[in-house]
C-alpha cells in the first residue's frame, strides 16, 4: 500500500536519507578533501621515492646530464674547432689558452674531448635503443606465444649468443666499415657501429624478457583479458610491456655501459671514428703512442670515459635497487 503523503517517515528512513541529504554533506566533504589531498600511490613514484634516497644514484645522474648536455652544446661551451692545428703549440701542457693542453699536431684536447663525447653516446644510446626493441619484441612474443614460435626464436637467439660479440664486431667494422666513411660527413662509421653493437648485443634481453612473459602469462589479469576478448597483441601491447618496462630499463642501462665501451676498445684498436674526428677512443689511441712526449693526451680521456662508465653503472644499480623490490628484501 503506497504511503499517505501526509505520513511523516519513520525514524530509520530519516536515519537512512540524512545519510545522502544536506545532514550529512559536512562528513562527506571531509572525507573528500582528505581523500584529494592524499597523494596517490603508484609504481613508478614509490621507485622513484626509492631512487632518491640512493645518494650515489642521483650523482651519477647529474653528472651524466652534465656530460650530455656539454657534448650536445659544445660548440657553445668555450671551445674551438677541434681540428684547428696550432703549430705554436705542440704538446703544450694544460694552460689557461689550453685547458687540457694540445696533441702533437697543436690541437686543443679540451675541445676535442668535448666534442668527442658525442660518439660515445650517440653510438651507446642508439646501440641500445635498438638492442631494446629487437629484445623486448622477440622476447615477449616467444614467452606468451610458447610452442613452436618460442622455439624457433630461442634456436635463433642462440645461434647468435654462438657468435662472439666483439669478433664480430671487428669483423663487420673493418670489412664495412671503409666504404661508410665517406658519407653521412664521417658519421657513417657511427651508425655502423651503432647498427652492429644492437644486433649482437639483443639476445641476453630477448631470454630476460622472455622469462618475464612466461611468469606474467600466466597471471589473473592476463587471464582476465583473455576472457574479455581482449587480442593477443592487446595483451602484449597493455599489459605485458607495460609491466616489463622497469626491467628492461634497469638492463639497458648496463647494455649502454657494454656498447660504449666496446666502442671504446674498437676506436682503441684503430677502427672507431677515423680521424680528425674526435673521438675518446681514438684519443686514446693516439696519446698511447706519444705517452713519452705528452702524458696530457691520455690522462683526460681516460680520465672522462672512467667518470661516464662509472655513472652509467652507479645509475644502472640505483635503477635495479629502485625497480625491483626483491633487491631489498
Amino acid at each position: 500500500m503506497a504511503r499517505d503523503a501526509a505520513t511523516p517517515p519513520s525514524d530509520d528512513l530519516i536515519h537512512v536519507e540524512g545519510g545522502v541529504g544536506l545532514g550529512a554533506a559536512p562528513a562527506v566533504s571531509v572525507e573528500a578533501e582528505e581523500l584529494v589531498g592524499a597523494r596517490v600511490s603508484s609504481p613508478a613514484r614509490d621507485a622513484w621515492r626509492r631512487f632518491r634516497t640512493n645518494w650515489a644514484a642521483m650523482v651519477s645522474l647529474v653528472v651524466l646530464l652534465v656530460i650530455v648536455v656539454i657534448a650536445i652544446f659544445a660548440p657553445f661551451m668555450h671551445t674551438i674547432s677541434p681540428n684547428t692545428q696550432n703549430y705554436a703549440a705542440l704538446d703544450a701542457s694544460p694552460s689557461w689558452h689550453h685547458w687540457f693542453g694540445t696533441d702533437g699536431v697543436g690541437r686543443d684536447q679540451y675541445s676535442r674531448l668535448l666534442f668527442g663525447l658525442r660518439v660515445p653516446l650517440f653510438v651507446g644510446f642508439l646501440g641500445t635503443l635498438i638492442t631494446v626493441v629487437i629484445g623486448a619484441v622477440l622476447g615477449v612474443v616467444a614467452g606468451y606465444a610458447g610452442g613452436y614460435i618460442d622455439a624457433l626464436l630461442s634456436r635463433f637467439t642462440d645461434l647468435i649468443f654462438a657468435f662472439p660479440s666483439f669478433i664480430l664486431a671487428l669483423i663487420v667494422v673493418s670489412l664495412f666499415g671503409p666504404a661508410l666513411d665517406p658519407y653521412f660527413g664521417g658519421g657513417g662509421r657511427v651508425i655502423l657501429l651503432s647498427v652492429v653493437f644492437a644486433l649482437v648485443s639483443w639476445p641476453f634481453l630477448m631470454r630476460f624478457v622472455r622469462s618475464l612473459a612466461l611468469g606474467l602469462k600466466e597471471e589473473q589479469f592476463v587471464e582476465a583479458a583473455r576472457v574479455s576478448g581482449t587480442t593477443n597483441w592487446g595483451i602484449i601491447y597493455r599489459h605485458l610491456l607495460p609491466n616489463m618496462w622497469g626491467l628492461i630499463l634497469v638492463q639497458a642501462s648496463f647494455i649502454v655501459i657494454g656498447v660504449v665501451s666496446t666502442e671504446a676498445a674498437l676506436s682503441i684498436f684503430g677502427l672507431g671514428v677515423q680521424p680528425p674526428n674526435p673521438d675518446l677512443g681514438q684519443m686514446l689511441y693516439d696519446g698511447i703512442s706519444r705517452l713519452d712526449y705528452n702524458p696530457w693526451e691520455v690522462v683526460f680521456p681516460s680520465l672522462t670515459l672512467t667518470i661516464l662508465i662509472l655513472s652509467l653503472t652507479f645509475l644502472g644499480d640505483g635503477l635495479r635497487d629502485a625497480i625491483d623490490t626483491r633487491m631489498n628484501n
